[in-house]
């Protein structure tokens, strides 16, 4: 086979092999990351069993151990994200997508807040005295 022919096919499976290698790389970012459809997300209160894993979250995420009440979020069964309920920081986990999971804890925090603090006014204007509403 001719040296120049060789060279040439060579070259044009090296442009054809780097075009394919960036096509897949473009098709790859454009993708966003998905969990598997069965993969729920729960948010609960914490509990004994969830410190050593909020430990690990506080520790990878470069944070402090949060005090308080503390709500947690769970995907397939594994504690991933953590907030504390008086304000402080969330903990995520760094090596997993988890803003989804960030903004769902806010919010659920959110709620949480506002509900407690309705709770108490509605409790006192229910039980004042009939007297104190006439006036």
């Amino acid at each position: 086979m001719n040296p120049f022919l060789s060279k040439e096919l060579a070259g044009e499976h090296i442009r054809d092999l780097r075009e394919a290698a960036r096509g897949a790389r473009v098709r790859a970012e454009d993708k966003p990351e998905s969990h598997d459809a069965f993969d729920h997300v729960s948010v609960r209160p914490f509990t004994e069993e969830d410190i050593d894993t909020v430990r690990l979250l506080a520790a990878l995420d470069s944070k402090q151990m949060p005090t308080g009440a503390v709500l947690v979020a769970e995907r397939s069964g594994e504690v991933i994200a953590a907030i504390a309920l008086d304000g402080g920081d969330v903990l995520a986990d760094p090596f997993k997508p988890t803003a989804d999971v960030v903004a769902l804890l806010k919010l659920r925090a959110s709620q949480l807040q506002r509900e407690s603090s309705t709770r108490v006014v509605g409790w006192n204007r229910l039980h004042m005295p009939l007297g104190r509403l006439a006036a």
